[in-house]
C-alpha cells in the first residue's frame, strides 16, 4: 500500500470499517512511513479531542422535549411524492403555482402515486388536463394503476363533477363532497384521503367563493387525515388572486430554474406578501 492509498482509506480506518486484510496492510505500511504514521496519529487527536468537546455541550431541555413530541407524532406524517417536500402532516393543503399543463402533471402524478402505495384513498379533480392524459401518466410510472382504479381507491372525475355538481359552484356543496370522501376512506379501511384540484375553471365572479371554500377546507382538515394540492395557473392570477392563495394555502409551490421551490404561508413570493 502507498501513500496516495493511504489518503484514500484514512477515514475508513480511523472508524474500524476497513476489511482485515486491507487493515494489516494499512497498519504495515504505517510502520514503515514516518509521515503517513505522523498524518494519522494527528488525525486521530482531532477526531479524539473534538469527541471531548461534544461530550460537554447537552441539548437544551426544550429542544429534548420537542424532539420526542415529534417522534411520538411519527404517524401523522405522510411521505408526498414531492421532491421539494418530503413528508407533510395530515391536514396540511398546498398550492403550486404553475406555468403549464405539463407542470401539473410533473408535481401532482407522483403525490398520487405515493398516496396509493401508502394505502389512501385518492382524488384527482381535473382541469386543464384530459382524463386521458392523467391516466397515461399515472400509468406510465405505476403499471398496476388500473388495479387502484377498479376498486376504486384511486377516482379521476371532472372538476365540473366535484364543484358544479349542482351547474353552478357551491362551496358548501362542494366542502360536503370532500368530507364524504374522507369518511368513506376511513370507513372502507384506507389511511385517509389525498386530493387533487385545479381551480383554472373559476369564474371571476366565483372567486371570493372559491376562496372563501379554501379556507372552510382548511378548517375542516385541522383535525383530519387530508391532505390537498390545489393548482393555480399563474398566468390567470393578477398579484391578489396569488395573495389570496397564499393566504389560503400553509405552503406554496412554484418552479425557478427547473426546480420547484417551496414557500411556506408567511413568506413571500416575487416580492408578493
Amino acid at each position: 500500500m502507498e501513500c496516495r492509498e493511504i489518503c484514500k482509506w484514512v477515514y475508513s480506518y480511523m472508524d474500524n470499517e476497513l476489511e482485515p486484510v486491507a487493515r494489516k496492510l494499512f497498519e504495515k505500511h504505517l510502520t514503515e512511513c514516518d509521515y503517513c504514521k505522523s498524518e494519522i496519529e494527528s488525525y486521530q487527536f482531532v477526531k479524539m479531542a473534538l469527541k471531548l468537546r461534544v461530550q460537554c455541550v447537552k441539548a437544551p431541555a426544550f429542544l429534548k422535549e420537542r424532539i420526542f413530541k415529534e417522534l411520538d407524532r411519527i404517524d401523522e406524517y405522510r411521505e408526498t411524492g414531492i421532491e421539494s417536500i418530503d413528508l407533510l402532516r395530515w391536514g396540511s393543503h398546498i398550492a403550486q403555482l404553475y406555468d403549464g399543463k405539463d407542470e401539473i402533471s410533473e408535481l401532482v402524478t407522483p403525490y398520487i402515486i405515493k398516496g396509493l402505495e401508502q394505502n389512501e384513498r385518492c382524488v384527482w379533480v381535473l382541469s386543464g388536463l384530459s382524463r386521458y392524459e392523467v391516466e397515461n401518466a399515472i400509468i406510465y410510472y405505476l403499471p398496476n394503476a388500473k388495479m387502484y382504479m377498479d376498486k376504486g381507491q384511486l377516482e379521476i372525475l371532472s372538476y365540473k363533477d366535484w364543484y358544479l355538481s349542482e351547474g353552478r359552484f357551491d362551496g358548501q356543496i362542494a366542502l360536503k363532497s370532500a368530507v364524504d370522501r374522507y369518511k368513506d376512506a376511513l370507513y372502507n379501511g384506507y389511511s385517509g384521503l389525498r386530493v387533487a384540484g385545479n381551480p383554472c375553471w373559476v369564474s371571476r365572479n366565483d372567486w371570493d367563493a372559491f376562496i372563501d371554500f379554501e379556507g372552510s377546507m382548511n378548517n375542516a382538515m385541522v383535525d383530519g387525515k387530508i391532505l390537498a394540492i390545489c393548482s393555480y395557473n399563474q398566468q390567470q392570477c393578477a398579484k391578489e388572486r396569488i395573495t389570496d392563495v397564499m393566504n389560503t394555502h400553509k405552503y406554496v409551490l412554484f418552479k425557478t430554474n427547473d426546480f420547484w421551490r417551496l414557500k411556506r404561508q408567511i413568506e413571500k413570493i416575487n416580492g408578493i406578501n
